[in-house]
């Protein structure tokens, strides 16, 4: 992301680390775009499915989504433009930046709502209804997409600054995650030792340890979204860090750091087909009826 700012960077944008960067994120192009293509088809043609959670999950698919169409060709043509005919003012690398902060800001801030949104719906069960209404969902992604598109606009006058801000965002979106998912893990595992206990009571020693493995699964799967999370995000927050503080460390092989931030935007939507049943029934329907249609035409 923050190539583009030093013009003055030594190392020739052809080297072997630039095109690598770039083949990847080429890769996760069709990846990203078909994933979230399908997550909000099957939401679109599915009205039963527009819960407040697949509200927050659209509004993730619709940034990832953006991500493939144009932060990622974006990214491999500033990568791939000779840095004599790029700068950090140069129209094409502040495009590039202005999508990044936007697009990965909303996608960024819309996970962590999710996670809220799970701990709440654990923590306050009964009450979660009229807590988490699809009103109130479609104004947190509404508050979202708009603070990002002025936070990205803003950085065209004041980099820097708007850079920090962002980098501040970033780390209170980590926290919140960490602090939401620790919450959840405990949730279930408490619900798992409820579970245990009235399975010890009325049911075979068999069935029960088949409870336990599952409650299992279910508390580590719980972690697999942060673990992502936080391996496509960190990254890039301690290549921010470098940049602000030491930028005569920060060069060009920095960047293998953004393609892991988009590789995000490519995982998001087959993590929620294999955690939301809903989803990926409609998913698999869709794919289904468009294979059977493939086959008749041929």
């Amino acid at each position: 992301m923050l190539d583009g700012l030093e013009s003055d960077e030594e190392s020739s944008p052809f080297e072997t680390s630039v095109i690598i960067n770039s083949v990847l994120n080429a890769l996760l192009i069709p990846i990203c775009i078909t994933g979230n293509v399908l997550v909000l088809a099957a939401v679109w043609r599915n009205p039963s499915l527009r819960t407040p959670s697949i509200i927050l999950l659209c509004s993730l698919a619709v940034s990832d989504l953006l991500v493939g169409f144009l932060a990622l060709p974006l990214d491999i043509a500033v990568a791939l433009t000779p840095l004599s005919q790029v700068s950090s003012d140069s129209r094409l690398s502040q495009a590039r930046l202005v999508l990044t902060i936007q697009l990965c800001g909303v996608s960024l801030e819309t996970m962590t709502a999710i996670s809220v949104d799970r701990y709440l719906a654990l923590h306050y069960h009964m009450r979660y209804p009229n807590m988490m209404t699809s009103r109130r969902a479609t104004c947190v992604a509404a508050t979202f997409w708009c603070k990002n598109v002025i936070l990205s606009l803003l950085i065209i006058w004041k980099k820097t600054a708007i850079l920090l801000v962002a980098l501040v965002f970033l780390a209170l979106c980590l926290f919140t995650s960490s602090i939401t998912y620790s919450a959840i893990y405990r949730i279930v595992r408490h619900h798992q030792h409820q579970m245990h206990g009235q399975q010890q009571a009325v049911q075979s020693m068999n069935l029960e340890q088949n409870l336990k493995i599952q409650e299992k699964k279910r508390a580590a799967n719980t972690f697999i979204y942060y673990i992502c999370l936080v391996l496509c995000y960190f990254p890039e927050a301690v290549s921010f860090l470098i940049w602000m503080t030491y930028k005569e460390h920060w060069n060009i092989r920095w960047r293998f750091a953004d393609a892991i931030l988009f590789m995000n935007s490519a995982i998001n939507p087959f993590l929620y087909f294999w955690r939301n049943r809903e989803v990926r029934e409609a998913v698999l329907k869709i794919v289904r009826k468009r294979l059977c249609k493939t086959d008749e035409e041929n």
